[in-house]
């Protein structure tokens, strides 16, 4: 029998994100070996961040959010905050809750430049990708974009990049929402 080809979401769910991801999927290693990191990292994160004023993006979220896009090869920086945006995998792994909004394009940028200049950025994929077998990131399953990582571990060309980036919106480039 052909079932129905109904459209209609519900309005309310009681399925967790949590249920959703199977339980042998290979992010949930990975998810516990960033766990690990971030707590050797919190109080570093403690020192780059003022006491008081406005609450800026979480560096644990920010962290593994860039690991997400390490680890997917996802094309750009929009496109990974359009993804986390509906892909409930990223934001499960991310931790961002169904109802948070995702960050905007500028705030990431700027909370990410800080976490690279700070060195943050390349000590914790080094931790992460250290604590994690050889065979989970090779195995398919992720393409992992090896670029990325240098750029973030190295710093040189990141400005660099982020100015050209800078300078084609300037100038007036053709962009789409999915850029």
């Amino acid at each position: 029998m052909r079932g129905p080809d109904q459209r209609q979401t519900s309005l309310f769910t009681f399925v967790t994100t949590e249920e959703r991801i199977p339980a042998s999927h290979p992010l949930r290693v990975v998810r516990g070996a960033v766990g690990s990191v971030m707590a050797e990292l919190s109080g570093r994160f403690d020192k780059i961040y003022a006491r008081g004023g406005r609450a800026s993006i979480p560096p644990e979220q920010l962290l593994r959010a860039l690991l997400i896009w390490a680890l997917y090869g996802v094309p750009s920086e929009r496109r990974l905050l359009e993804e986390l945006e509906y892909n409930l995998l990223f934001r499960w792994f991310v931790g961002i809750g169904l109802e948070d909004p995702v960050w905007a394009h500028t705030t990431f940028r700027q909370n990410r430049r800080r976490l690279i200049n700070a060195g943050l950025a390349a000590d914790f994929l080094a931790r992460c990708l250290s604590r994690l077998p050889g065979r989970l990131i090779y195995n398919g399953h992720f393409s992992m974009n090896w670029s990325l990582v240098e750029e973030w571990s190295g710093q040189q060309s990141l400005d660099e990049l982020d100015e050209e980036e800078d300078d084609d919106d300037r100038r007036g480039r053709a962009q789409t929402e999915y850029d």
